[in-house]
């Protein structure tokens, strides 16, 4: 269990700081060997009654490798880090987005565990929050998610009795 001491620390001391896990991108990378053993199978039987040159196979060969290196790359340039006051997360690879969610604004948390990620212990994190611009917030790809969230919900709660803040709900409930 990570320990948020709201009162005691530093803002600038982090407490979680980190990269989504690589294993995300899991489902590209295997509809990605799908699609070239499609495409083999489809080129033998292909070349087999017409002929054909290898080349007309390297445009797909090229869109699917395009497409895995996009969602590896999408990954690795995604950076979370959670301090004693903010959630900052950082994206883009040529574009960089920055965005940062003060956890008093935290509604509610929730943890995903897709059955293909339990093996590897991550998930991913869902914070609904009460900003407007960005009211859902998903951290994916992070380690011990449950743990992360349970961890969040008593940060926000502590750092909103620190700061005196309540919480009103007007409209749906």
């Amino acid at each position: 269990m990570r320990d948020f001491p709201v009162a005691t620390m530093h803002a600038s001391r982090a407490f979680f700081h980190g990269k989504p896990s690589q294993v995300t991108n899991l489902p590209d990378l295997l509809s990605g060997i799908f699609a070239l053993i499609v495409l083999e199978l489809a080129y033998v039987f292909a070349s087999q009654h017409w002929r054909l040159t290898p080349a007309i196979a390297l445009v797909p060969l090229v869109l699917i490798a395009w497409r895995t290196a996009i969602a590896y790359l999408r990954t690795a340039f995604t950076e979370v880090i959670i301090d004693a006051e903010r959630i900052t997360r950082r994206r883009g690879i040529l574009n960089r987005t920055v965005s940062s969610l003060e956890l008093f604004r935290i509604q509610d948390v929730t943890s995903l565990h897709p059955w293909w990620q339990r093996p590897f212990g991550i998930g991913t994190v869902v914070v609904m929050t009460s900003d407007s611009n960005n009211p859902v917030w998903f951290l994916p790809g992070i380690a011990n998610a449950e743990e992360m969230r349970n961890d969040l919900n008593r940060a926000a709660i502590a750092l909103r009795d620190l700061k005196g803040i309540r919480e009103v709900n007007m409209g749906r409930i």
